[in-house]
């Protein structure tokens, strides 16, 4: 952090006197946003889909598919560590561009090798480098912009994101005649290319860093909001290594905790969507991607509403409502694969496009909500951010794939009412607790 001189001197400066801040003051879109929507059609788009289908075929187990994919969320565990160095040594460009060249070699290697504990170890490794380029997708916004503009970045961020997902689900769809393997060359490929724009991406100098607004300086627009006042606690940063006993007693710790909860459910349905649809119902590749392209592409119009509804009403009260949407829908699909409506496919298909749905609303307040309350640097609470949302799909992928080849997949949407239930409970507990 900076000197106290140099606090004093930001506090009494006009904001649009920074160089980088001032010039892009109105401007909510930046070219390096197409490296994360490439990133998005790729990973979000394709890998969920080739992946699991292909970890299916090779090794015949919706427990194989959970564990693989549990490897690769527990990549992100080092997240908090890399936003720290990168905070530190002020390399953000480096590390993202090395981020995906890690992913891309990765992918081509899945191609050519059939062993499990070979592909355990490449989950490991590409979990590692998509966490560190997401978390620093957050940090080119927390650590340059002023916070009143965090909101709308976010969601335009999670806009660019969410449109590569959806060409890249429809882009699996399209190659649904070729192997998966193939499949999966295409995809290394492509997010090769999204090097070019990383280059693209905002110098963050320790100079930027020092004259960030403090977490209360531009708190402004939460005091307006009822719903956030639990949010005003003491400005002062903590080191999560210094001072443990200090961060169980913030805001903070019991917003990362619905936060797990939000995504540990949630993720299981996620990743065994796609072979739970071919496995139950007989729905081929094309039919799947194309479910996956159909909730994506109506959700890419959802995240810079989310962003605008969260600065507008509060994250807290976005969040709360639509997990409790999104808990109506867990429920109807939970009825549907018990049978109670027929098994339609329909119905099942646009059950999960309501999950869906929900999710520009969830990840966007939780952002905002981690990025206010975080009582670190916005580096290390970013990642940690990611590190939770990491352990939270590394246990719903894990539990899941083991639910659903014990009492099959039921159970696994049966885990997925359990925690999104606990986590709205918690949110209004919390709440009421003000």
């Amino acid at each position: 952090m900076s000197p106290l001189c140099k606090q004093t001197q930001f506090k009494n400066a006009n904001l649009t006197n920074l160089p980088y801040i001032g010039a892009v003051k109105h401007r909510w879109v930046e070219t390096w946003y197409l490296s994360y929507a490439i990133l998005g059609c790729t990973m979000g788009g394709m890998f969920p889909i080739l992946m699991p289908l292909l970890a299916l075929e090779h090794f015949n187990s919706a427990c194989h598919v959970g564990l693989l994919m549990a490897a690769f969320n527990l990549g992100g565990f080092i997240a908090p560590l890399w936003g720290k160095i990168a905070d530190r040594y002020g390399i953000h460009r480096e590390l993202l561009i090395s981020s995906f060249i890690m992913t891309a070699i990765t992918l081509t290697a899945f191609a050519f090798t059939n062993t499990f504990t070979v592909w355990l170890g490449l989950a490991l490794i590409q979990g590692v480098s998509v966490f560190l380029a997401i978390t620093l997708g957050n940090l080119f916004i927390v650590e340059i912009h002023p916070k009143i503009e965090w909101d709308q970045r976010i969601g335009w961020l999670q806009t660019f994101n969410s449109g590569g997902q959806v060409s890249g689900m429809l882009l699996a769809a399209a190659l649904s005649r070729i192997d998966l393997s193939a499949g999966l060359l295409v995809a290394a490929s492509l997010i090769a290319l999204a090097v070019l724009p990383g280059f693209l991406t905002p110098r963050v100098s320790h100079e930027v860093i020092a004259y960030r607004p403090a977490v209360g300086s531009l708190n402004h627009h939460i005091q307006s909001n009822q719903n956030a006042s639990y949010l005003q606690f003491s400005q002062v940063k903590l080191n999560i290594s210094k001072h443990p006993h200090s961060v169980r007693h913030t805001p903070f710790v019991r917003i990362m905790g619905i936060w797990f909860l939000c995504v540990a459910g949630v993720s299981a349905i996620y990743t065994l969507y796609p072979v739970m649809m071919q496995e139950e119902f007989g729905v081929g590749r094309d039919r799947i991607a194309l479910s996956f392209a159909l909730a994506m592409g109506l959700s890419v119009f959802l995240y810079a509403q989310a962003g605008r509804l969260a600065q507008r009403f509060g994250p807290v009260r976005i969040l709360k409502s639509f997990l409790g949407a999104r808990l109506a829908a867990l429920l109807l699909l939970f009825l549907l694969e018990m049978h109670v409506f027929g098994g339609a496919v329909h119905l099942i298909l646009l059950t999960f496009v309501l999950v869906v749905l929900c999710w520009p609303f969830i990840v966007v307040s939780a952002t905002a909500l981690t990025a206010d309350a975080t009582p670190f640097d916005e580096g290390e609470g970013m990642g940690i951010f990611c590190a939770v949302f990491s352990s939270a799909c590394l246990s719903g992928s894990a539990l899941g794939g083991w639910l659903a080849t014990q009492w099959g997949y039921q159970a696994t949407v049966a885990m997925a009412v359990s925690t999104e239930a606990l986590g709205l409970f918690l949110i209004c507990r919390m709440k009421r607790s003000l």
